[in-house]
């Protein structure tokens, strides 16, 4: 044997070796021997037939001589003529293996039974095989089992072995593995290693004796050191293990080599497997995929499906995704389960062929059908979304719960997951989280998040911030992505440890960089916000995109809204919309939502009611609040739809009820004014104030309202201004103007014209037409700042033009008299007719007054007594005074007396003293004679009316 040692040389020069010689002529001179040997034996074989079976085997082990097949089984042959049953059993194994005659199994089985007939245990073994396998005879189990005890009972090692084995698998006998490991122990005990070593498994597994790890190790040493290569390479796994033993890599490297360089095909791939991790050995890809080259070409199956791996990942060759398909389909073909399954994952994913989901249910059925847990898993996961087959989620917990018995820690968490959602068993979120708790102890990264997230929400365990973080941080150690999500929103919102922006976009960025969607979209909003992060929206809109392109909704529907408002780029709802559809094909919420916005206001897309609300609605199936709410105001107006307040008013509730402000607010809109409900101002103050809590601005200024004038509330002025003044302080121009009110008229707040023309101001900028028209009256009259009569009248107009009648009658007032401007008789008229037309009561009153007499327009009683009595069926003091004198003077209607008795005694209700003068003198000339002529001074009164107004 060589003695060899290298020793480290500089780059570029050869190792140098120092050899022991005398180790050397040793080994030289043991060679010369054996030939020596040899050469003596074979010239004896010649006289003397007797030695031609140690020929033969020396020619068979290349012992002395070189190997040579064709010579053992002649000198075998020899031998067997001779009566040497040892010639005839080995010429028979020649025979069965083709070994230097031709290959007939028959002739085998013949040459076997004539030993055996004549007591010879190796020949009765071999042909108990022959039954077993068929070779050369017909199987005959119960024939094998009976021969391997006939040779068994002779103390043959060999057959005491195989009846063991036949025991243990009901070959021929019933099984009975206790009695097959007694069989195996007698052979062990004689040292033949093959039972040494299945006598091991048997120890390692419990099987027929009880489980004794130490002992199992002991035995596969026994044999491994007798050269066994099953047991060399068993002992080799128990190193890597730690089974029976104390864990030890390398030495478990050693005995796999060993096992290795006889070709055992499971050493060979299990060896490539630690030279691919780089276990007790310096990684080398490349040794790995040759050494589960060896073993494929011996058809082990666990190697061909190993190489189809290094193929589908190209590790230690290049990438092949057809190439590894090939080997999965051939192990696959050959019953190996783990790669049914991972030929059943290539027709799934599309790997290395075309998709066929069909084709991926086949084969996990067959894997499942082994028992193999992965299958089991993937094949629930496709019954649960109907891929490849029918939906069935009975089935899919079923088969869940059958890969958790064998401890597969993801169907354990997927398992959990039926339970706390409650599909295909009944609900039980305890029981889940128990599954997940039982997976995340087993170190499996999604259950200690989904463990997290439980804790976090109190989802079948009591909520527990802490607890959360711990399994969060412990999945996150594994660079689990979803962790590091959930691990930034605790550090956002300070659940479970302190509150860090900072850290939060730190685990937000760890998330985005191992392409987790969802992580991308939280660091876009720390981004779009300066949370944690200097703010820089063009940073927020590339994540948002990022995550888009792979499918995350949320990050999509940001993207289109960042397009909608200009976010970090210039406003372009043209792009906003193939972004929010991309979310809405994932029947995103908001998505629809802004969608149903867009088409409502003709943003990005033409305007179409119709298609709103069907955004709107599809939202809405989702209850999503503000869908809800947005569709609700659809019914509301009639648009898209068909009006229908009451399903208005119920979509609004059932938004308000998941506390949404916007619904809030418009649900106690409609109890004000009896929108699709019976009026109830106490219940809109309800939810008025729900929704003003929220600071929603539109409830604060309503809320005020009803404070104001005491409407489902006490009246509270001061609480009226507050309501205003947190409305203004969220720029809700409503708001500013009611504020400006209060200051100006001292209603809950000290009276303060300036600071009321400021807030006039204010709102009146922001387009808010109230606001406009009492900025251009208090500048017309000098309120809380100096007259200004051209920026008044400009106010005035902006507010006319928006259609507001008040500002309309202020204008058209001061056109028509001349007052403060420019006289305008003309333009003033069609400013009070567009406001009188609309209802404003003083310009009806205004204009009639004018009409009747014709003072500024021309004279038109019957347009007078139109206008007067629209101000009169408003109950307008002076309207109904004036319509009254129309009736008792005939002036454009036929004169009647007891009409204007009705009229004058109405208006002097409402307390105007010339109707009461009047009804006094009416009353007074009906009670007088005829000859007594009627009073006069009707005039005067009517003017003094008009001037007073």
């Amino acid at each position: 044997m060589l003695e060899e040692k290298e020793k480290g040389t500089p780059e570029g020069q050869e190792n140098v070796v120092f050899v022991n010689t005398a180790l050397i002529w040793r080994a030289m001179e043991q060679v010369q021997r054996s030939q020596a040997d040899f050469r003596a034996l074979l010239e004896q074989a010649h006289e003397d037939p007797a030695v031609a079976y140690d020929v033969g085997l020396r020619y068979a082990q290349g012992d002395g001589v070189d190997a040579d097949l064709k010579e053992a089984a002649h000198w075998f042959a020899v031998g067997a003529e001779t009566g040497d049953l040892r010639a005839v059993e080995a010429l028979g194994r020649c025979c069965q293996a083709g070994d230097g005659v031709d290959f007939d199994p028959v002739r085998g089985a013949e040459l076997f039974r004539q030993a055996a007939e004549e007591g010879y245990l190796p020949a009765v073994c071999d042909l108990g095989l022959c039954y077993e396998a068929g070779d050369g005879v017909e199987v005959d189990p119960v024939r094998a089992a009976e021969l391997y005890r006939q040779a068994a009972e002779e103390g043959y090692a060999p057959a005491q072995c195989n009846l063991g084995v036949c025991y243990l698998n009901g070959i021929g006998v019933e099984a009975d593995p206790a009695r097959g490991a007694e069989w195996l122990s007698r052979a062990a005990e004689q040292g033949f290693p093959r039972a040494q070593s299945i006598l091991g498994v048997c120890r390692e597994n419990g099987t027929g004796v009880e489980t004794d790890l130490v002992e199992a190790a002991r035995l596969y040493r026994q044999a491994a050191e007798q050269g066994y290569a099953p047991a060399q390479c068993n002992l080799g796994v128990c190193y890597l293990n730690g089974i029976g033993v104390e864990e030890d890599e390398r030495t478990a490297i050693d005995w796999l080599e060993r096992s290795a360089a006889q070709e055992f095909p499971r050493a060979q791939s299990i060896l490539a497997d630690c030279l691919q991790a780089g276990r007790g050995t310096a990684e080398d890809l490349k040794r790995a995929v040759s050494l589960y080259e060896q073993a494929a070409e011996q058809d082990y199956l666990p190697a061909v499906c190993d190489l189809g791996l290094c193929y589908e990942s190209g590790t230690g060759v290049a990438a092949d995704p057809v190439r590894a398909v090939e080997l999965y389909r051939r192990a696959a073909e050959g019953g190996y389960a783990p790669a049914q399954c991972n030929l059943a994952v290539c027709c799934l994913s599309a790997i290395g062929m075309d998709r066929d989901e069909k084709e991926a249910v086949v084969w996990l059925e067959r894997a499942a059908e082994q028992e193999f847990p992965r299958a089991q898993s993937i094949l629930a996961d496709c019954l649960q979304a109907g891929r490849g087959t029918e939906r069935d989620l009975e089935r899919a917990a079923v088969l869940y719960g059958k890969a958790a018995e064998q401890g597969y820690l993801p169907a354990i968490c997927d398992l959990g997951l039926c339970y706390e959602v409650g599909e295909g068993v009944p609900e039980d979120k305890a029981k889940g989280a128990a599954l997940y708790l039982q997976a995340a102890e087993g170190g499996y990264p999604r259950a200690q998040c989904n463990l997290g997230f439980c804790c976090l929400h109190g989802i079948g365990v009591e909520k527990d911030g802490a607890q959360a973080v711990h399994w969060l941080e412990r999945a996150a150690e594994q660079d689990f992505p979803r962790a590091f999500d959930l691990l930034g929103d605790c550090a956002a919102d300070g659940v479970g440890m302190e509150q860090d922006p900072a850290k939060a976009a730190e685990y937000y960025r760890r998330g985005a960089e191992l392409d987790y969607p969802p992580a991308m979209v939280s660091l876009g909003l720390c981004y779009e916000n300066g949370r944690g992060v200097e703010a820089d929206p063009a940073r927020a809109l590339e994540l948002y995109c990022r995550a888009g392109e792979r499918g995350e909704p949320a990050g999509a529907c940001n993207a289109g809204y960042c397009y909608l408002t200009g976010i970090g780029t210039d406003p372009d709802p043209a792009k906003a919309i193939p972004w929010l559809e991309k979310s809405a094909e994932r029947d995103y919420p908001r998505a629809l939502d802004l969608l149903g916005d867009c088409c409502w206001n003709g943003d990005g897309v033409a305007r179409s009611d119709e298609r709103a609300a069907a955004y709107y609605r599809r939202g809405a199936d989702q209850n999503y609040a503000p869908s809800l709410a947005s569709l609700g105001l659809c019914y509301e107006l009639g648009r898209g739809v068909a009006e229908d307040e009451a399903k208005a008013a119920e979509l609004y509730r059932r938004a308000a009820e998941q506390g949404y402000a916007y619904a809030q607010c418009n649900l106690g809109f409609c109890y004000l004014h009896g929108i699709g409900v019976k009026p109830d101002a106490a219940q809109a103050v309800h939810w008025l104030e729900q929704a003003a809590e929220q600071g929603h601005p539109r409830a604060l200024y309503l809320l005020g309202n009803c404070f104001l004038d005491g409407e489902g509330t006490e009246q509270n002025d001061q609480r009226a201004a507050e309501c205003y003044r947190d409305g203004a302080n969220r720029e809700y121009p409503p708001a500013m103007a009611s504020l400006g009110y209060c200051y100006e008229t001292g209603r809950g707040v000290s009276k303060d014209e300036y600071r009321a023309v400021t807030f006039y101001r204010r709102a009146a900028e922001r387009g808010h037409a109230y606001a406009q028209c009492q900025l251009g009256r208090c500048l017309l009259y000098g309120v809380g700042l100096p007259q200004d009569p051209d920026e008044g009248e400009s106010w005035l107009r902006k507010a006319a033009d928006q259609g507001h009648n008040e500002a309309r009658y202020h204008l058209g007032r001061c056109l028509l008299l001349g007052e403060r401007l420019r006289k305008d008789p003309k333009e003033g008229e069609a400013l009070l007719r567009a406001a009188a037309e609309d209802g404003h009561t003083q310009a009806q009153f205004l204009l009639g007054s004018e009409y009747l007499e014709g003072d500024r327009l021309r004279r038109d009683e019957r347009l007078a007594v139109e206008f007067l009595s629209r101000a009169a069926e408003r109950d307008h003091a002076g309207g109904l005074y004036l319509l009254g004198r129309c009736y008792a003077e005939g002036r454009g209607v036929t004169k009647d007396l007891r009409r204007a008795e009705e009229l004058y005694c109405r208006s002097a209700e409402l307390g105007d003293r010339d109707a009461a003068q009047a009804l006094k003198e009416l009353r007074a000339a009906t009670a007088r004679k005829p000859e007594e002529p009627p009073q006069k001074g009707g005039l005067l009164g009517l003017l003094k009316k008009f001037k007073g107004k």
